[in-house]
């Protein structure tokens, strides 16, 4: 099975991503593919990035795919935080064609007056165009820094209009999403990509430092895995909640603060594809299931203002505005005024949240059995999280399976490579 994140925003919806990975599918009938979609619409790279942690620790994926537009210093703190909290392998992909592509300029001093192709100024020359320069310049860098795969897709975009004669705008809806067609180039673009890369006998495989395979345990003997990492799983052919016992450096999965997470805050009203809120901050010792339910009442006209009132499942837990910090009555939850989403959606899409809409977000137990995921009309993968979110660093697991637990196939540890 392969966990499959696409990340980023309206650039990475499903429109192309449900396309490509049906034709993955097709091509790879002996692969499991887990494929989840987390891309915000409209969220640039400084926006995204305040979300970035809580999603990629969500899904912990072998693979992400990730494209977003906005500034390159946020681009890459994102992929820092991918390589800090995640083993996964990491494509990042280079923007489509908007406007007749340029060539790289050649950035700096230069003692002439008229700029040279793909430059503007005079004497100090720039990228004329960003997209040619973070698809050209930075993206490689990028790439060559943190181990990235780089989907060519601007090139190979460029290519095709060249091929059929087609201006850029052929192959968009408005100034810069796809339409249709575009989006059927893009899919087709990407599946035809990753299959040369995946058939090319250099395609680099996983690092085995990164992801590291261990034997199995036998039922009823304690056996105890040393690694390195932030992550250690079983592979399991059913489940195993209530069939093993399991510490890691001595303390059960509960104990452990990364076993506990927070899910996105619910979406608003008026802009469905967004939450509410970038991120909220729960004291990472928080270790206990709970719902939060966030009141917000006098708004001003353009949303930017407004009152709040928070509540969980033991009551009422504070108040605060939308300008300020937040800190809940018992300490564990905090606001920070800029995560809020009700002001830009507001000057975006024109419509308003109603006073005294609500909005709520969980902790919850991330850590033992996830979803199966079926192989054939017998069988299934079960993949069992023993712990996840732990610091990275040296580690030791002891498992104890019952008698009557389903065959282990494998132990999994996972190290990020920050």
């Amino acid at each position: 099975m392969l966990k499959i994140l696409f990340y980023g925003q309206s650039i990475s919806t499903p429109d192309w991503t449900d396309r490509a990975m049906a034709t993955l599918r097709a091509a790879y009938p002996n692969v499991r593919f887990d494929y989840r979609n987390l891309a915000l619409g409209g969220w640039n790279a400084v926006i995204l990035e305040r979300a970035a942690a809580r999603d990629v620790e969500d899904v912990y994926p072998d693979l992400i795919v990730f494209h977003v537009y906005g500034d390159h210093r946020a681009y890459g703190r994102i992929i820092q935080t991918f390589r800090r909290k995640t083993a996964a392998d990491i494509i990042v992909q280079t923007d489509h064609v908007v406007n007749p592509v340029e060539p790289l300029c050649d950035t700096g001093l230069h003692l002439r007056w008229s700029p040279l192709p793909g430059c503007k100024g005079h004497v100090w020359f720039k990228q004329n165009q960003w997209d040619d320069y973070m698809s050209g310049r930075r993206l490689p860098e990028l790439a060559t820094r943190y181990n990235l795969a780089v989907e060519p897709r601007r090139a190979r975009w460029n290519a095709y209009l060249s091929a059929h004669h087609l201006a850029p705008r052929a192959l968009l809806a408005d100034q810069i999403h796809p339409n249709e067609r575009g989006w059927s180039l893009m899919a087709s673009l990407f599946a035809t990509w990753f299959e040369k890369i995946v058939s090319t006998p250099t395609f680099a495989k996983p690092d085995p430092v990164q992801v590291r395979s261990l034997a199995p345990p036998r039922p009823g003997i304690p056996t105890s895995y040393a690694f390195d990492g932030n992550r250690i799983e079983l592979l399991a052919d059913g489940p195993l909640d209530g069939r093993m016992t399991v510490t890691v450096d001595g303390r059960p999965p509960e104990a452990w603060d990364g076993c506990w997470q927070n899910s996105r805050v619910s979406p608003l009203p008026n802009m469905p594809d967004w939450p509410a809120l970038k991120q909220v901050t729960v004291d990472p010792s928080v270790r206990r299931v709970n719902r939060w339910r966030l009141r917000v009442s006098g708004l001003s006209p353009d949303q930017t203002q407004f009152a709040f009132a928070l509540t969980d499942a033991n009551g009422p837990e504070g108040t605060g505005r939308s300008d300020a910090l937040f800190t809940s009555n018992g300490g564990d939850v905090r606001i920070d005024p800029q995560d809020w989403m009700i002001g830009l959606a507001r000057r975006i899409f024109g419509t308003s949240v109603p006073d005294g809409a609500t909005f709520t977000f969980e902790r919850r137990f991330v850590c033992g059995d996830q979803p199966p995921v079926p192989l054939s009309a017998e069988s299934v993968e079960q993949r069992h999280v023993i712990t996840t979110g732990l610091a990275n660093a040296h580690h030791v697991a002891t498992i104890t399976l019952a008698d009557d637990a389903p065959p282990v196939r494998e132990v999994r540890a996972y190290r990020p490579s920050l």
